[in-house]
């Protein structure tokens, strides 16, 4: 049950807007991560793009349920057994 019901993925354009808002959010976590990494640390590519991979799968984790849980976002996904 979302707890904002105004802004629920019913149209094309609420659907697209809350995308956007996830993409973004997790893009720029990615970003900051890789920022951050390449100013304090002399590891090398491949580990940094491992580090950056697996924050940046944890934060769409967490960006996607924290959407859910606010607008009931990616509810539309779900497949019947």
């Amino acid at each position: 049950m979302p707890l904002i019901k105004g802004l629920r993925a019913t149209t094309i354009k609420k659907a697209f807007l809350l995308n956007a808002v996830a993409g973004a959010l997790i893009a720029s976590v990615a970003v900051i991560v890789k920022d951050r990494l390449d100013a304090k640390t002399k590891l090398v590519y491949a580990d940094k793009f491992a580090v950056v991979l697996i924050i940046t799968f944890i934060s769409a984790i967490i960006v996607y349920n924290m959407l859910y849980l606010l607008f009931g976002f990616g509810g539309g996904m779900l497949v019947a057994k």
